[in-house]
């Protein structure tokens, strides 16, 4: 195996080393988050590190890489015919919608099993080896390589990458381990120690929502829903055009015959809410859908195959996948694969209980179906989570938004408690969207740049900063509710910068 790095110098004569970064996914692109955003970080760390961002195994430039496709026409006509496995559900459930959604489940499920092989067909026994665990081992590898033998691993990771940090802190020695900051934190009891499940951590997605229709009708006109609506107003509008394209999709042309359902809205609303950033945006997406205008809708969510694309590679589109049968619990005797029906119930209670927008959001067990008899993982990390009391020199650092529609609050203070005073918790207490990047906080970056400067961390377990991003108020780098002494404009600017890569 080969891995692809993209490697941005230290700018300062003091170095302390290179930090290696993850953006998420699975599936995510290091090297393109470095190619885009390495200058950003850099400044953040007064240019003290080298900047690293690596494709993990199975992704992107990194070979092999997780192919499941002749070239990339073919991934993008399959994605045409699967809709991305977005579940098109109104926001009223009848029993005919419950009817419905078994149909549609059990055809995403089939379609991922089938595709699951396909990409076994492709890259062999190379995916067995493709799992987090040896990910961590990969970038203990890289360290040496780059630092020294002795030197120790400086690392940040966002949303997904939360899990690379949570395994190195368990795997490697504690001498190997420098500074480590984790983001936007992902369950690992969810994560490693379960079979698949077919939705991810949205527990919160639905205060989420909730923020961005308050902000919205508070914001009054800079929001484009908001005028005269009350925060009852806009869910009722919502939920009758959703009621309204699930019982009669409408007809779009985007280069192709195409109709506009309930799904797109659905991805549309789950996209939209990652970062306050973003909220102005989907405001204005809405505001079209309710007048009847889907073509911005549309050319998003329901684009043509390209044909030129048949000279073209496919994507590592399914990487994440790949990455996610490997860590999780194996199905088996003892943990049967989930039938369809209990699929459409924890669905089902996902709606009743998150959000009745988001429940479908990321459900892969169709993907992992194949993976006991085609390929038994080889890179499962199969211990404990949890380190007793003095373990490491330096307390990771872990961040965290009140209100993150994927990466819950309640995750990032688990992962706290079992690491004990082996970590410090920040949390921004008035923070909506994902990981902290999704809302700038002078004070978080405050904190970062002492932690990863000189290893400075705050004395309390548990810290709280506000965020001075508010939503739909423009924003600028120079124009903050708060000044913080101390903290220079261009460290914000590149601070600011950096959101707008992780959440383009």
């Amino acid at each position: 195996m080969s891995i692809y790095v993209a490697r941005y110098p230290a700018t300062n004569a003091t170095r302390l080393g290179s930090i290696f970064l993850n953006p998420g996914g699975p599936g995510g692109s290091g090297s393109q988050l470095a190619f885009e955003s390495a200058q950003n970080f850099s400044t953040v760390l007064k240019g003290q590190y080298d900047i690293v961002g690596f494709d993990p195994r199975g992704v992107k430039s990194s070979e092999p890489y997780v192919s499941c496709f002749d070239n990339l026409y073919e991934e993008e006509k399959f994605s045409q015919t699967a809709q991305g496995f977005r579940l098109n559900l109104p926001a009223t459930i009848t029993s005919d919608v419950v009817d419905d959604l078994t149909t549609q489940i059990a055809y995403a499920s089939s379609n991922l099993s089938e595709l699951s092989a396909q990409c076994y067909q492709r890259v062999g026994d190379a995916l067995r080896y493709m799992g987090t665990e040896m990910v961590v081992h990969d970038i203990d590898f890289m360290t040496k390589a780059f630092d020294g033998p002795d030197a120790r691993i400086n690392y940040w990771g966002f949303s997904y990458g939360t899990i690379i940090g949570q395994y190195m802190v368990q795997m490697l020695s504690p001498e190997r381990l420098g500074r480590i900051i984790i983001d936007g934190v992902v369950n690992t009891d969810n994560w490693a120690v379960r079979p698949l499940t077919p939705l991810r951590a949205t527990a919160q997605s639905g205060l989420v929502i909730q923020g961005f229709v308050d902000s919205c009708v508070s914001a009054g006109s800079a929001c484009a829903i908001g005028g005269n609506m009350t925060s009852t107003d806009i869910y009722a509008k919502l939920n009758a055009t959703l009621d309204s394209l699930y019982a009669s999709p409408v007809p779009v042309d985007v280069g192709y015959p195409a109709t506009v359902n309930a799904g797109p809205v659905r991805a549309v609303m789950q996209s939209g809410i990652f970062s306050v950033r973003d909220w102005p945006s989907l405001a204005s997406t809405l505001a079209q859908v309710f007048a009847g205008n889907y073509s911005t809708l549309a050319q998003t969510f329901l684009t043509a195959p390209n044909p030129n694309d048949t000279a073209k590679p496919d994507d590592s589109l399914y990487a994440g996948s790949v990455i996610s049968c490997n860590d999780a619990l194996q199905y088996g005797p003892s943990n049967p694969m989930p039938t369809i029906q209990q699929e459409v119930d924890g669905i089902l209670q996902a709606l009743e209980q998150n959000s009745p927008y988001m429940a479908e959001e990321g459900y892969n067990v169709g993907f992992c179906q194949a993976w006991p008899s085609l390929y038994p993982n080889l890179s499962r990390y199969n211990g404990s989570f949890g380190l007793p009391d003095g373990t490491l020199e330096t307390p990771i650092l872990i961040l965290t938004q009140a209100y993150d529609p994927v990466s819950s609050y309640a995750s990032a203070v688990a992962a706290a408690q079992r690491l004990g005073n082996n970590s410090r918790l920040l949390e921004q207490p008035d923070g909506f969207g994902h990981t902290t990047m999704s809302q700038m906080s002078w004070c978080t970056l405050s904190v970062v740049q002492s932690y990863m400067l000189y290893g400075e961390y705050p004395e309390s377990n548990h810290t709280l900063c506000q965020v001075d991003q508010v939503p739909f108020v423009p924003w600028n780098a120079s124009a903050a509710a708060n000044v913080t002494v101390g903290l220079d404009l261009e460290s914000r600017q590149a601070w600011a910068d950096l959101n707008a890569a992780l959440f383009p």
